[in-house]
């Protein structure tokens, strides 16, 4: 574990105590019940992930509407200048007034009814499903991130997991706005049915306004789990 001097400290709690000038720490964490023999990105929302390319407002409703309407989700993500960026909006209400070209995560705020959402919470820019909130999970479950514009990531971190006892493929995949929508693969690994952590003691570095996900497929159907920790730098420092 890494450690700042003087202050014993570990980087990751120095780091989001804001102890260090310049740096801030995020994370996303993932989940796709249905990966099977071709590469899938690791959310509720299914399949290779489809990323706006207009930014527009957010609308966010339910399968449920009758009890959730007037409950309240976080939307969080970068707008149109690939800013960060977020808004509280009512599920079946008005659009956001925000627009956003990304959406990574999406947390019920207030619910109408109970503790948790009855349906499941669907979240669209674009005309494009950014992110649900399967029933009863009250946030989305996408490791999907965007790097905001000034500013650039280090990948400290990654998990994977299955639920059953499958051959397991997975990578770490990052693409730039402008490089005309190539994916790259940073980080590889294969596994058969045993959860993996891996720390980078040297971080993978990714710039700024580039996606990051990580996706998976397996040798027959089963669920699978992922996450990835990073800490973000600001590159225009005041």
């Amino acid at each position: 574990m890494s450690f700042i001097s003087n202050n014993n400290i570990p980087l990751g709690l120095a780091i989001g105590k804001g102890l260090i000038n310049n740096f801030s720490t995020a994370g996303q964490f993932g989940y796709n019940p249905d990966v099977s023999t071709s590469f899938e990105t690791i959310t509720s929302v299914g399949g290779i992930y489809v990323y706006p390319t207009t930014a527009t407002t957010a609308l966010v409703t339910s399968s449920n509407s009758a009890s959730d309407d007037t409950g309240t989700v976080l939307v969080s993500g970068l707008d149109e200048n690939f800013n960060l960026a977020s808004e509280t909006v009512t599920i079946g209400g008005s659009a956001s007034t925000t627009t956003f070209i990304r959406v990574f995560n999406t947390r019920m705020l207030t619910a109408n009814t109970g503790d948790a959402n009855a349906g499941t919470i669907t979240t669209t820019v674009d005309s494009k499903t950014v992110a649900t909130i399967p029933v009863g999970y009250g946030s989305n479950l996408s490791c999907i991130y965007t790097v905001p514009a000034n500013k650039r990531a280090w990948i400290v971190s990654a998990s994977i997991g299955m639920s059953k006892q499958k051959e397991l493929e997975s990578k770490i995949m990052v693409k730039g706005i402008n490089n005309g929508n190539v994916w790259n693969t940073v980080g590889y690994q294969s596994s058969f049915s045993v959860p993996v952590y891996r720390k980078f003691e040297i971080p993978i570095l990714i710039e700024e306004k580039h996606d990051i996900e990580i996706r998976a497929k397996a040798d027959a159907t089963c669920a699978v789990s992922a996450s990835f920790s990073i800490f973000l730098e600001d590159t225009v420092q005041s």
